[in-house]
């Protein structure tokens, strides 16, 4: 069953919003993979072409919440062989996850999320 882009957008904005909360230094996690995924969003879209029906900024969010879903569920997907060909957002989110994990689950359980509900909204849906 395929889901709307309301509910696609619910998931990404709930998740995004439990995870407020781990801090790495004096920004949030979420803020800082919040931006690094907004920046690489941006340089993306700016050979596109076309407008696009998903704003940079809830792109940056689907990406910040899946990269950390991504590595809740395979915690050691990238090792430090893959860093000169993995986006950094996406090994931050790793190395996130592994310090938070805990507080990371238990913050999408407290609004009935899972990793896999998280993966589920599509980009290239969204972008359509």
């Amino acid at each position: 069953m395929t889901m709307t882009r309301k509910e696609q957008l619910a998931i990404i904005n709930r998740a995004f919003a439990a995870m407020d909360g781990p801090q790495d230094g004096f920004s949030a996690v979420r803020d800082k993979l919040f931006d690094m995924n907004k920046e690489s969003e941006r340089k993306h879209r700016r050979f596109m072409g076309r407008a696009s029906n998903l704003p940079v900024g809830a792109a940056a969010k689907l990406f910040t919440v899946q990269h950390i879903a991504e590595a809740l569920l395979a915690p050691d997907r990238y090792t430090v062989d893959d860093v000169t060909c993995t986006r950094l957002e996406c090994l931050y989110a790793q190395a996130y996850a592994r310090r938070f994990r805990a507080e990371l689950l238990a913050a999408w359980e407290a609004v009935g999320l899972t990793p896999e509900q998280v993966l589920a909204p599509d980009y290239a849906e969204l972008m359509a």
